[in-house]
């Protein structure tokens, strides 16, 4: 799905950036196909029941921020970062960090949605 919020968002990343938040977008869409893509807090946000995640652009990687990382952390302690009630992240600072193990936690981030979705504050 496509917004042109979400289409500006990726359009003015640049570099190497603009290289991994196109990859980390291809990567939704082929693991989330049907999930939805809006801007919340300013940044590309796929959602099922609740908020999965976001794709957040910084100068040097991209963020991938999860909604319910919390309950993920554990299970990648070297990988998800954070110390939020609810809210961790996966730094990804070039595209062949987009491997297995990313694709991994992603799938466990949408299939939380699907069988536990917890509301998102």
């Amino acid at each position: 799905m496509s917004d042109d919020k979400v289409d500006a968002y990726f359009e003015k990343q640049e570099g190497a950036v603009a290289d991994i938040a196109l990859s980390l977008r291809k990567l939704m869409e082929e693991l989330g196909p049907d999930l939805t893509c809006k801007p919340a807090w300013g940044f590309p946000t796929w959602s099922g029941n609740e908020r999965i995640l976001s794709i957040i652009a910084h100068k040097d990687r991209c963020n991938v921020q999860l909604f319910s990382g919390n309950r993920l952390a554990d299970r990648w302690p070297g990988r998800i970062e954070g110390t939020g009630k609810q809210l961790r992240h996966v730094k990804v600072f070039h595209v062949p960090q987009i491997d297995d193990e990313l694709k991994d936690i992603v799938l466990a981030a949408i299939e939380l949605d699907r069988t536990d979705p917890q509301k998102v504050r």
